[in-house]
């Protein structure tokens, strides 16, 4: 089975000036450019700057604006046949644009995010809309995931928090996985559970949960990439999503509004792992607080009424997928948790 992990990464401050000469240096010269939304006006004079120092040509240039599967089609045919790599620089809708885009069109891809929002930047899979409704696609994973520190320090917190948000969610999707294992017997792979496991512990055992931080923005980063890299090892989402990622697509189908990705996401990991009864669960508590994310959710709460229809919606989203969602009366028990629990009825209103 091929592997297909990035062989150029950089996390460190200066990424975003150097990108050229990274490109350059690894004989990428014609390359595709694709900007997400705003991007461009923000960060694109430094862009054009080191790739014309270095002499890499961008053979045709694009802001993503919709992440709509229509849309990548149309690239598809407009991508000069002399491109040699594509590059995505913003956030995760423009960067699982490019990895699908890079799929159906077999080139490389690099990822440059300018937000550390979810654990996709490195992943085999891309979400993408078809006919507007969210779908997960199967992508290339890129060969280069360049992060500059001094970028994501600059976005807004809310990207953040649900990077945080997705990141935690590894204690709930592992625990599921095994559980599916006594189940049914779906084979584990061990060795992209412990992948997956090591990118969480690589946060929580950061000295430091302040996202101000250039450390814990630094630790985000990697554990987020290897979250990615874990379900490209096994060929499934499995190491990196369980339950908690069903109840936030079920909460992005029913809700008038949804939040972002990884503030669902997060807000169920907590929900799921008190119905698992997870080990963890002390952890992962004392970091969601002691990180500022429990207290963002506090001041932007989700939907109580959408986020119970959710729940109702969840088990049914994945046929034959097992998870503690599907254990004897674990919805009702969850709905029940939902109004005596203190953190659970700020967060939801």
């Amino acid at each position: 089975m091929l592997i297909q992990i990035p062989q150029l990464l950089r996390i460190k401050s200066g990424v975003l000036p150097q990108i050229g000469k990274y490109l350059a240096r690894d004989d990428w010269n014609e390359i595709v450019l694709l900007y997400g939304e705003g991007i461009e006006k923000i960060y694109g004079h430094q862009i054009e700057a080191t790739l014309k120092e270095h002499q890499v040509k961008v053979l045709y240039k694009k802001d993503i604006l919709l992440n709509a599967v229509e849309n990548v089609f149309e690239d598809l045919a407009l991508i000069p046949a002399k491109s040699e790599i594509l590059v995505a620089i913003g956030g995760g809708k423009v960067i699982d644009y490019c990895k699908y885009l890079g799929f159906l069109k077999q080139l490389p891809v690099i990822a440059v995010p300018t937000a550390l929002s979810n654990d996709g930047m490195a992943s085999p899979t891309a979400s993408l809309t078809q006919k507007g409704r969210r779908k997960s696609f199967k992508a290339r994973p890129p060969e280069g995931v360049l992060i500059d520190t001094d970028v994501i320090l600059k976005s807004p917190v809310r990207y953040t928090y649900s990077g945080i948000g997705d990141m935690v969610s590894k204690i709930t999707a592992i625990r599921d996985w095994k559980l599916a294992f006594h189940h049914n017997r779906e084979m584990v792979n061990d060795f992209s559970v412990l992948v997956a496991e090591h990118s969480v512990e690589n946060i929580l055992g950061s000295p430091s949960y302040e996202i101000t931080n250039s450390e814990f923005i630094n630790r985000l980063a990697g554990s987020l990439i290897m979250s990615g890299v874990a379900m490209e090892v096994c060929g499934s989402s499995r190491p990196a999503s369980g339950a908690e990622h069903l109840i936030s697509h079920a909460y992005d189908e029913v809700a008038a509004r949804p939040s972002l990705h990884g503030i669902q996401v997060g807000v169920a990991t907590y929900l799921t792992s008190w119905i698992q009864e997870n080990y963890r669960r002390e952890v992962l508590v004392n970091f969601l607080i002691t990180s500022g994310f429990a207290n963002y959710v506090d001041k932007n709460p989700l939907s109580k009424s959408d986020f119970i229809k959710a729940l109702e919606l969840a088990p049914s989203l994945r046929p034959n997928y097992y998870t503690v969602l599907l254990q004897d009366r674990a919805l009702e028990k969850m709905k029940d948790y939902l109004e005596t629990d203190d953190l659970m009825k700020r967060w939801l209103k």
